[in-house]
């Protein structure tokens, strides 16, 4: 998949190592730095001759020191333009370990992204589930929230119903419907019969072709799957989900992080094993995946930028 405008899960934070480190998406070099306890992304290629300054670059003076020739570049475009070199600072919302990068060259492509990462922090901070690499399309990992049959042919789940896509208020798509299970698989529900049903919901919304946050449970026991993908220079991807409960809710958080391993091992195992060349025949039941292909393309191609 092509770099695209728009949102990425790039990193978790225990993948960033000291106050300088590298964070490319594809061709897009980037550079993480930490600063005064906050972490800001920025264009990692010096303009002077275009070193990686995640590789061996420092912080001094609130610049970056390039770690081939020394020279100090600027962080962010300076409000007032001068002979310094400076790079273009990319938004970064960090929500519990997970570290998100919003890349754009025009128009905004948040779709609601935003207020909803800031909502998560408050309510569902998000933990490190998975990170792995994946030798397949990065648009793949967030196409699976709105593939129906693969949920009960491949992820043998009990059963899925009334599965419907639609357009968010903010140009998200959304994937709604339920999964009826005959008891919850993350813990037992305290007082209730054994042959009680347990229909939680399933709701599902992409903010960009590179991350779905999904909503799954019922309603006083709602968890939330974020997960991403980003694209290497190879034409793979990293693969990533994070996990989020309510306080009092965590005990939970070892099943679903086993859950997401398992799953994503079975989708790596049909991903990569793909053949590409083959021209998709799809039908009515592949509705939603049609809708999620059309969605991907409202995203700008952004290509490899050059030097600020």
């Amino acid at each position: 998949m092509n770099v695209h405008s728009g949102w990425y899960l790039a990193a978790f934070t225990s993948e960033l190592e000291g106050d300088v480190a590298p964070l490319d998406i594809g061709t897009r070099r980037l550079v993480a730095v930490r600063t005064g306890g906050a972490l800001r992304v920025y264009d990692a290629d010096c303009p002077h001759r275009g070193a990686h300054l995640g590789r061996g670059g420092r912080v001094e003076g609130g610049c970056l020191v390039c770690p081939f020739h020394g020279r100090r570049i600027g962080l962010g475009r300076p409000e007032r333009e001068g002979p310094r070199p400076w790079v273009r600072e990319h938004e970064v919302i960090v929500c519990g370990e997970a570290v998100f990068v919003r890349l754009t060259d025009g128009p905004d492509d948040d779709r609601g992204m935003r207020a909803t990462l800031k909502e998560l922090a408050g309510t569902h901070p998000l933990v490190r589930a998975v990170a792995r690499p994946v030798a397949a399309a990065a648009d793949l990992i967030v196409e699976n929230a709105f593939d129906t049959e693969h949920f009960t042919a491949l992820h043998k789940v009990y059963r899925v119903r009334g599965m419907r896509h639609r357009d968010g208020a903010h140009g998200e798509l959304v994937m709604d419907g339920e999964f009826p299970m005959p008891a919850s698989p993350w813990r037992g529900r305290p007082g209730a019969p054994a042959a009680e049903p347990y229909v939680p919901r399933f709701h599902a919304r992409a903010f960009s072709p590179a991350v779905v946050v999904t909503e799954f449970g019922p309603a006083d026991e709602v968890h939330i799957i974020v997960t991403g993908a980003v694209p290497d220079a190879s034409g793979g991807c990293v693969a990533r989900v994070a996990i989020g409960v309510r306080e009092g809710q965590q005990a939970a958080l070892p099943a679903l992080i086993a859950g997401s391993e398992r799953a994503l091992a079975e989708d790596i195992d049909v991903w990569e094993h793909l053949n590409p060349a083959v021209v998709p025949r799809y039908d009515e039941a592949d509705a939603a995946v049609v809708a999620y292909r059309a969605f991907c393309e409202g995203f700008t191609d952004l290509g490899t930028p050059g030097a600020s």
